[in-house]
């Protein structure tokens, strides 16, 4: 059966930026992180002139930036600093998923531009450092296997099974991850080169909850018979500047297609059950076949059928659904600890529980207030 796209896109982009903050909004950074420290969660913070919120986390990032913070599913993870020289790279970013998944590229990197004048970060140039392309198919009865990945004569290309041993001297060579017996990943190349990833991406969705990707492909997340597999190709920072000279978004818009055939050709996925012993003369698999068709057909940016405001509601139901759990599990603890039988806890465990509530919210000491106004800034970006 000939695989269906059902979705294709850019699905992680990370960007280099040269700019600074202003001295005061550094110190109101370093005084919100300790802050945030001393509570090891992260914090709402509005940052510059215009007041962006952002949430700041307790620490920050390798390579030297001073805070992290993130801007909710529709934005990005931001990094930055504490450095006051402009012509430093003092920022890092880099765009979520869903973000790009509801936006598309050049929207996406608009609203991070924008996203920064508003906090008052001037930036005075910026580098790509990686950039990912994902294309997801509808492929039943697709079943992943490492002999079928064809690439340079040295590459070695075996299962592993347990701890993975290969010659990390060997850029194609692949590694994976099972479940039992069956390949559910496949990952050739190492970052900051080229890589490319074969997996099951249904399986991800749920491992990870990210459920707004059901939304997007027109899948019930309950529906076993669903085979989604992505096929995913990554440009990392020496890839994209030593191999083809790219460094910013108006370079990448230029060449980013050819990077990207390029690693297709590079690697291939030939079909199971062929007996020639000449490589070049084998079959390619229908869904690389299926990839290189659609890249070929030219890139772009599948904004239809997953809004903004559908990312942001498929969170905000996520987590209703898991605090649910949370207070469902809490109160049927409660009430064996508090050594209620069953006619007891259908009879009176409401009113227990309502008293409990009751008695919080005319707590003198604010306690139950706090945790509400806590729990307000921790569900910002989608509440």
């Amino acid at each position: 059966m000939i695989p269906k796209l059902i979705h294709a896109g850019f699905d992680s982009v990370y960007v280099a930026l040269k700019g600074a903050f202003p001295v005061e909004t550094i110190e109101q950074l370093k005084a919100s992180r300790e802050r945030a420290a001393e509570r090891q969660e992260t914090r709402l913070v509005r940052i510059g002139p215009a007041g962006e919120p952002m949430h700041l986390a307790p620490s920050g990032l390798s390579g030297g930036y001073a805070f992290r913070g993130d801007t909710g599913p529709l934005g990005e993870m931001l990094a930055f600093k504490a450095n006051l020289n402009a012509d430093d790279w003092n920022a890092f970013a880099s765009l979520h998923a869903s973000t790009l998944a509801s936006l598309g590229l050049p929207a996406a990197r608009e609203q991070l531009f924008a996203r920064l004048d508003r906090m008052g970060f001037a930036v005075r140039a910026h580098s790509v450092n990686r950039i990912d392309y994902a294309a997801d198919f509808d492929a039943p009865g697709f079943e992943l296997r490492l002999e079928n990945f064809i690439a340079h004569a040295r590459t070695k290309i075996r299962p592993h099974y347990g701890a993975p041993t290969f010659d990390r001297s060997d850029p194609h060579h692949p590694s994976t991850v099972l479940r039992g017996r069956r390949v559910e990943s496949a990952t050739i190349g190492t970052m900051p080169g080229q890589q490319i990833i074969v997996y099951d991406k249904r399986a991800e969705a749920l491992a990870q909850r990210k459920m707004f990707w059901f939304k997007r492909w027109g899948v019930d997340p309950a529906d076993r018979s669903a085979e989604i597999w992505r096929v995913e190709v990554r440009a990392g920072k020496k890839h994209l500047k030593d191999r083809w000279q790219l460094d910013t978004f108006a370079d990448t818009d230029q060449a980013i297609g050819d990077v990207i055939r390029q690693a297709l050709d590079s690697v291939r996925y030939v079909a199971p059950g062929q007996l020639d012993s000449n490589v070049t003369r084998l079959q390619l698999d229908p869904l690389w076949r299926a990839m290189i068709d659609h890249v070929e057909g030219g890139l772009y940016d599948f904004r239809a059928g997953l809004l903004p405001s559908e990312v942001k509601e498929i969170e905000r139901q996520l987590a209703i659904d898991t605090y649910t759990s949370l207070a469902l599990g809490n109160i049927a603890a409660l009430a064996v600890a508090l050594g209620m039988e069953d006619q007891a806890i259908e009879a009176r465990l409401g009113m227990r529980i309502a008293k409990i509530i009751g008695a919080a919210l005319n707590d003198p000491a604010k306690r139950f207030q706090r945790s509400v106004d806590r729990t307000r800034e921790r569900l910002h970006f989608i509440a």
